[in-house]
């Protein structure tokens, strides 16, 4: 008798639950809803690795273009200026860059012209 109870009592807590949301379709909206953010998930993780491999392949080229044109003691320096900045705290913005002195980069681009 006590589980014919909790039965009883079950079905008419989902029926309440039914009710209350039929408002978003009922029961298949849920489904609906459900379905659609299963759905957006996968496609942003099919997003995100198409992004990843997209960056995968702009560093092997970038890596690629630096070997093939010697301009690793550059990129070096270059990266080295970058982490004495980062250690400084300073942040360069576009006003910073006008008032210093060239970098090496700029230098070497301005010799080349």
């Amino acid at each position: 008798m006590a589980t014919v109870q909790r039965l009883t009592k079950r079905v008419n807590e989902l029926e309440e639950w039914v009710k209350e949301n039929e408002l978003t379709g009922g029961p298949n909206g849920t489904l609906d809803v459900m379905q659609f953010l299963i759905n957006e998930t996968r496609m942003s993780a099919q997003v995100r690795t198409q992004l990843e491999q997209q960056v995968n392949n702009l560093r092997a080229l970038t890596f690629e273009f630096i070997n093939q044109h010697e301009l690793t003691e550059e990129w070096n320096e270059f990266l080295q200026e970058k982490e004495e900045e980062a250690k400084d705290g300073e942040e360069v913005g576009e006003e910073d860059t006008k008032e210093s002195k060239p970098s090496k980069e700029e230098k070497s681009k301005e010799t080349k012209k």
